[in-house]
């Protein structure tokens, strides 16, 4: 049995939560609320919180040096500082968090792509970064899975994120146990995600959790979790996929009849040409894995990484750059 304990989500409280946008909008976004059935959010404006009204005079990041800083230009008002300090407190009060959703674009909490400037005023921006606060978040949790809203209506970020956070919140409760056999039940029943992302990585998790007299359990847990993050923060490739969809067969196929396997091998091929989806295998898989009763894979994260009741097959078609 998959559970699915709640991941813990900082979001930007614009997204859905209060009309604190610098124009004083709000972003009702259909996903965001169903997905808030099963995650707890953690909803911020870190420009509100430092004190500026809605609506508001627009902020820039400003490269001054070796620095970026968060300016208003119609005041030439520096806000790094304060908003740094706010983002600490924030922090210290909300140490348990596995994700983030971040307003696209913003210079504050936007997470990919936000405007760099060379200077305060009259100058086109430069080059792309994180918002002040985005940042803040990662120096403070690391690499963290974190999308923008406008990247959460691709179909394959969206399915991306909602493994990354809820595999997450699984291992969560490994940290909190603090034991040996739940990191090793963790690895287990994540083999076969772990292998789609990257087989490097799946190698080094298993190493480290082969030798665990070696460390202390805390030292342990800390740097399987470092390679999680890195693993999870990926987006498989179809040749990946199809190395796991086709380990996993292997367990099944004796059963199978001739025409059944033949077909599966096709679909396979076609969802490598890109004329099918991942749920397609991976349903037929499913399937024939139930009606087997293979205890083993019924258990695989891999089948089930977010709750069902959050898939969803609409795609804006709007093409984002996986960096």
């Amino acid at each position: 049995m998959i559970d699915y304990p709640a991941p813990e989500l900082i979001i930007s409280k614009c997204l859905g939560f209060a009309h604190c946008y610098y124009s004083g909008q709000r972003f009702d976004i259909k996903f965001l609320k169903k997905l808030g059935e099963f995650v707890e959010y953690h909803p911020i404006c870190p420009e509100v919180e430092i004190g500026l009204p809605v609506p508001r005079q627009t902020l820039r990041l400003v490269e001054e040096g070796k620095e970026i800083r968060l300016r208003q230009p119609a005041t030439g008002a520096d806000l790094t500082d304060k908003l740094k300090a706010t983002a600490l407190n924030f922090f210290k009060d909300n140490q348990k968090i596995d994700g983030f959703i971040c307003k696209e674009g913003s210079p504050s909490c936007g997470c990919k792509s936000v405007k760099l400037y060379p200077a305060l005023k009259d100058v086109a921006p430069h080059k792309k970064t994180e918002g002040l606060f985005a940042r803040a978040v990662f120096d403070y949790y690391g690499n963290i899975p974190a999308e923008n809203d406008g990247r959460l209506n691709n179909l394959q970020m969206r399915e991306d994120f909602l493994t990354a956070i809820f595999t997450m919140a699984r291992f969560r409760k490994v940290e909190e146990s603090k034991k040996i056999k739940d990191l090793i039940d963790f690895h287990t029943r994540h083999k076969y995600l772990l292998m789609a992302l990257s087989p490097k990585n799946l190698k080094l998790m298993g190493q480290l959790t082969a030798n665990n007299k070696d460390l202390a359990i805390d030292e342990l847990i800390s740097q399987y979790k470092e390679l999680l993050k890195d693993t999870i923060n990926r987006s498989s490739k179809p040749g990946l996929q199809e190395n796991v969809l086709n380990h996993c067969f292997g367990y099944i196929s004796d059963q199978l009849k001739t025409g059944e396997i033949e077909f599966f091998l096709d679909t396979v091929k076609k969802y490598r040409k890109g004329m099918v989806p991942l749920s397609v295998p991976l349903y037929l898989l499913n399937g024939w894995i139930i009606e087997q009763d293979v205890d083993y894979l019924i258990n695989q994260v891999y089948f089930k990484p977010f709750p069902e009741e959050l898939i969803d097959q609409t795609d804006s078609g709007r093409k984002h750059k996986l960096d």
